[in-house]
């Protein structure tokens, strides 16, 4: 089996990626007969189940605004100082960021989960925003060669040229 070199974490703000998406989407479904129903599989896109999860949404879907973006950009730089991972590309749109981060020998759900309640935390005592910030989910892929590696930093750099910032726009990037 490959070691881990690291991870390629991906985060939607609130309401931005909802079950029946037309780019797809990763969300299961319950039943309380039969439990999930075709777990950890890509959904194609459904308009019906789209607007379910549309009405049953209690705030309104998020979209990071300048201020915001830069609230997350501080505080992902605060979160690098006190872990033992450093972060190699990272990307912060207004409905998701993509952060590729070095192996750690931390359990790597539970900082992630940890980054996003002290990015939600920043954003409600620095911005006149309430309510959620991010997605219940993430999308976390664990990454085992270099190939893999290189290309996803190429990927991430990518959305930040297509934003008109340069690859590597951050203080927190190493």
């Amino acid at each position: 089996m490959h070691a881990t070199i690291g991870y390629h974490f991906v985060k939607s703000t609130h309401g931005t990626s909802l079950p029946g998406d037309e780019r797809g989407h990763w969300s299961e479904t319950w039943d309380e007969q039969i439990g999930y129903i075709e777990p950890h599989m890509l959904h194609t896109g459904d308009p019906m189940r789209l607007r379910m999860a549309r009405e049953r949404m209690k705030h309104p879907e998020v979209r990071l605004t300048p201020q915001m973006i830069q609230v997350v950009v501080n505080t992902i730089a605060q979160c690098v100082e006190e872990s033992p991972w450093s972060i190699i590309a990272g990307s912060i749109e207004r409905t998701h960021m993509h952060l590729l981060i070095t192996y750690t020998t931390r359990d790597i759900h539970k900082s992630m989960k940890w980054f996003a309640q002290e990015m939600t935390k920043a954003i409600h005592g620095l911005t006149p925003h309430e309510g959620p910030v991010w997605s219940e989910g993430k999308w976390l892929q664990f990454i085992f060669d270099e190939s893999h590696w290189r290309n996803t930093i190429t990927y991430i750099e990518r959305h930040n040229i297509r934003r008109g910032l340069d690859p590597r726009p951050y203080s927190f990037l190493t």
